[in-house]
């Protein structure tokens, strides 16, 4: 057993919990596995008021028990670099070697991918923002629901897997939850190490209620189960960095819980971003940015202007404070209200 794999299995068992499960299938959706063996099959989400869908998923069962590591793709259906990424962590997955389990939810949000929709799914709602979900909701509800019953109840860890929306301009970045609860913050710290995302935002602002969970992620840590939410890539594109990105993150994180012996890109110097805020439109107009992904700003920045069809100035935006550009939207169009730009402040130096 590796050294992280180690740490994982100590910081689980002062925690109280179970790194491993022992049943002999595991079974997600119509996806069954036996030990040492990988199925692929739906998780089914019935119609209701409107139509349902179907969620494509493996299940690769370790021959020995250890961790079950929930990696869902494409909550948000323009987002599509995690999407392409799942099929080569499929394939680098050997269920005889591992001591543990991984279930891939290759697509969570299939209307909205299919349908090429930003943010909102048919129903007008967004995927992530309605866990844990209703059995009885609109469609991005009922996904909710059985992502919730189906692949985060039997994990041990989750990972939500993100990049910019069809309009974002994204640098990579992972949010890692700060709880409070010194057992659950440590794991949740070194996963998003493992991960191998060099930014990582110390989020403060989850919210705490089981019954109101919102995030996917948000959903794991509050049934007790250390998880991230991890950014690479946008704008609707596929290159190859921001792939690969995903692929060797996840990669990496098996091989920390020490499901299987895989090549880490562990970070070794971090950049957390202690502060952040997300800039929105007060009015409805073309967006013309001014900031690119990366760039460092002054408070008080100019990140871009807000004008009317005609071209008249409606609104200037200005960043809030001193920080990084995470992301910035970078297609004209925006309805008050919603994001133009993410601005994160790093931690100081010790």
């Amino acid at each position: 057993m590796s050294r992280d794999a180690c740490a994982v299995a100590l910081i689980l068992a002062c925690a109280g919990g179970a790194p491993a499960r022992a049943q002999d299938v595991l079974r997600v959706g119509t996806a069954a596995a036996a030990r040492g063996a990988f199925a692929s099959g739906w998780v089914d989400v019935a119609p209701a008021a409107d139509p349902g869908t179907r969620l494509p998923v493996t299940v690769v069962h370790g021959a020995r028990p250890g961790p079950v590591l929930a990696l869902v793709a494409g909550t948000h259906g323009y987002e599509y670099t995690s999407v392409l990424a799942l099929p080569r962590v499929r394939a680098r997955l050997d269920a005889a070697r591992m001591s543990g389990s991984v279930i891939l939810v290759h697509m969570a949000n299939p209307p909205s991918f299919y349908g090429r929709r930003v943010y909102l799914g048919p129903d007008g709602r967004n995927l992530n923002r309605v866990f844990p979900g209703r059995k009885d909701g609109t469609i991005s509800e009922r996904i909710a629901e059985a992502i919730t019953r189906e692949v985060i109840t039997p994990a041990t860890h989750v990972v939500d897997m993100h990049c910019g929306d069809g309009n974002e301009s994204l640098r990579p970045y992972a949010y890692a939850t700060v709880t409070g609860d010194e057992a659950m913050d440590r794991q949740i710290h070194e996963m998003a190490l493992a991960f191998g995302l060099d930014h990582i935002v110390a989020e403060r602002s989850r919210p705490v209620d089981p019954g109101a969970s919102l995030y996917l992620e948000s959903t794991a840590v509050l049934r007790g189960k250390p998880a991230l939410t991890t950014e690479s890539g946008g704008l609707g594109r596929t290159d190859e960095e921001s792939v690969a990105a995903h692929e060797a993150g996840a990669l990496s994180l098996i091989a920390h819980l020490g499901i299987q012996d895989l090549p880490s890109v562990r970070v070794a110097k971090p950049v957390w971003i202690d502060r952040t805020e997300i800039v929105r439109a007060k009015t409805t107009g073309v967006w013309f940015p001014a900031v690119e992904k990366t760039q460092v700003v002054a408070a008080g920045a100019l990140l871009g202007r807000v004008k009317d069809p005609f071209g008249e100035p409606l609104e200037e935006v200005r960043a809030p404070f001193a920080g990084e550009v995470l992301y910035v939207v970078a297609t004209p169009p925006v309805t008050a209200g919603e994001p133009l730009a993410f601005v994160g402040q790093a931690r100081a130096a010790n």
